[in-house]
């Protein structure tokens, strides 16, 4: 933490930019997953069940992302969910690697949605 101390801000945005960027490809991997999952579980509703499933592990997310980053947890969730949900597919696969659009919206909203409200709840328990 006393390294932390002394970093500039411009050293600590690089860092949490690296960090996210590394998240935001786990993310990825795992919204991947949860979609084919959503899949094999009820195949004629995907959409509806792989953003429930999402709204879940956007929860648990969020938890992480306001575990770790403690100085811009909204900024970093909607990094990460634009790295994990564009970027990186977009790279990777083309325009053919995005998920559909109605799931990405959702992902990309209720992420930092998500760190929000986790983070006001933590803050919240934190003075009980």
């Amino acid at each position: 933490m006393t390294k932390e101390k002394n970093l500039t801000t411009s050293q600590l945005l690089l860092k949490h930019v690296l960090l996210w960027t590394v998240f935001g490809y786990c993310y990825q991997s795992a919204i991947s997953l949860l979609i084919k999952m959503a899949a094999d579980a009820q195949p004629d509703a995907v959409l509806i069940t792989a953003f429930i499933y999402g709204i879940g592990f956007n929860i648990l997310t969020a938890h992480l992302i306001t575990k770790y980053d403690t100085h811009w947890p909204i900024i970093g969730s909607a990094f990460i969910g634009f790295v994990g949900l564009v970027a990186v597919p977009f790279i990777l696969f083309g325009s053919a690697g995005l998920i559909a659009s109605p799931l990405l919206v959702g992902f990309l909203f209720s992420l930092p949605l998500c760190s929000y409200v986790v983070g006001k709840i933590k803050l919240k328990h934190s003075k009980n």
